[in-house]
């Protein structure tokens, strides 16, 4: 059971990260509106109540997306700000006169407000980002369901199937004057280009498996001459003039992926490095997002620990220098799990390797700061 000063403690660190999300999505939402309120007056009506409404709905998607990538260093800032009103205060000395070490009194009502937050942004990736992604691209006032975005071809790297299209629009999950080259392994000697006005893309479902929809294929199944390889990943629809293309590559594949990668949940994340459809490189980035994530509370837990030892040092020289000092250590941890991103392009560590680097850094400068603590 938490004490009263620990309630106390863990309403104020919730309270200041939510003064920091709201002042965060404040003006992004100000300095954004300014430049593109003109989006959202030719998307609509005229009437205000409209346009109050698509502003509204554009910027509240958006901040599932903001809260996602600010959350973490909003976190460290919160519990830095919260010490330091402990300090400043004098909350902290009775404790430390009565002989109660300064971690017992600080540390569970930090760490269980880290928690909280943490807790906060997986809920959000799990359950809203992971069918959302297409949000963040999409155009401003003009609702997102049918937001334009250019194909970039793709290969399915289980059946050697080229995917490309004019268009994609990823709300929708359609390509728009699709193309799919087959190769000779699928269609026989020749390689052979299959056009759809427009091809739909439909999620693994029971014992089908997931794939493109094409709609009035040319050329039509009868004439492609598909190999026993072919029939498996060529399927006849109910529709004479439809074919279903067996495929894991998703529309968010085929626009900005890398992008899009880190908003899936971790059960797609999982999915898609296990999918022999994915390519080397993007099996690598997935891998490093997928440890990155199972890190990220270890090391939201270490910033917070590493903030009670600079805050409440036992020679202090102010309180503006121990800030200070303490955003440099909580900048320079933050900093790392972005520059770890560059390793496995300079082939100087695996991703896998990579992702851990920040918390095997963090792990011992986070011990060789407890003695500097004030008791």
């Amino acid at each position: 059971m938490l004490t009263t000063f620990e309630r106390q403690l863990f309403r104020q660190f919730l309270f200041v990260n939510a003064v920091y999300l709201c002042v965060i999505l404040g003006l992004f939402t100000v300095i954004d509106l300014f430049d593109n309120v003109d989006d959202f007056v030719n998307h609509s009506d005229g009437q205000p109540l409209t346009i109050m409404i698509s502003i509204a709905s554009y910027y509240g998607k958006m901040g599932m997306f903001i809260f996602d990538a600010a959350s973490v260093p909003m976190i460290a800032m919160s519990g830095l700000t919260t010490l330091l009103l402990c300090k400043r205060r004098g909350q902290v000395k009775p404790f430390l006169s009565a002989g109660i070490p300064t971690y017992r009194v600080l540390a569970p009502a930090l760490l269980m407000g880290a928690c909280v937050m943490v807790g906060l942004k997986m809920v959000n990736r799990e359950v809203f980002l992971g069918d959302a992604v297409h949000h963040l691209h999409s155009s401003r006032g003009g609702g997102g369901a049918e937001t334009l975005h250019l194909v970039a071809p793709r290969y399915d790297h289980a059946s050697q199937i080229l995917i490309d299209g004019w268009a994609v629009y990823p709300h929708t999950q359609r390509i728009e004057k699709a193309a799919f080259v087959l190769p000779p392994e699928i269609a026989g000697q020749d390689m052979i280009c299959l056009k759809a006005d427009e091809a739909e893309f439909y999620p693994r479902q029971g014992k089908r498996p997931s794939g493109w929809l094409l709609r009035n294929a040319n050329p039509p199944m009868a004439e492609i001459p598909l190999t026993e390889q072919g029939k498996s990943y060529l399927l006849r629809s109910k529709q004479s003039e439809n074919i279903f293309v067996v495929s894991d590559v998703t529309p968010d594949l085929i626009y900005k992926a890398k992008e899009s990668s880190g908003f899936l949940s971790t059960a797609q994340l999982v999915e898609r490095i296990n999918s022999p459809a994915i390519d080397n490189n993007t099996a690598r980035d997935l891998e490093f997002n997928f440890h990155a994530r199972v890190i990220e509370p270890f090391l939201t837990g270490l910033m917070i620990w590493i903030s009670i030892p600079v805050i409440l040092q036992k020679e202090s020289r102010g309180m503006i220098v121990n800030a200070g000092e303490c955003g440099f250590w909580l900048f320079a941890v933050i900093g790392s799990t972005y520059a770890v991103r560059f390793l496995p392009a300079l082939q100087v560590a695996e991703p896998v390797q990579a992702a851990w680097i920040p918390l095997l850094l963090t792990t011992p400068l986070t011990v060789w700061m407890l003695d500097r603590v004030e008791t």
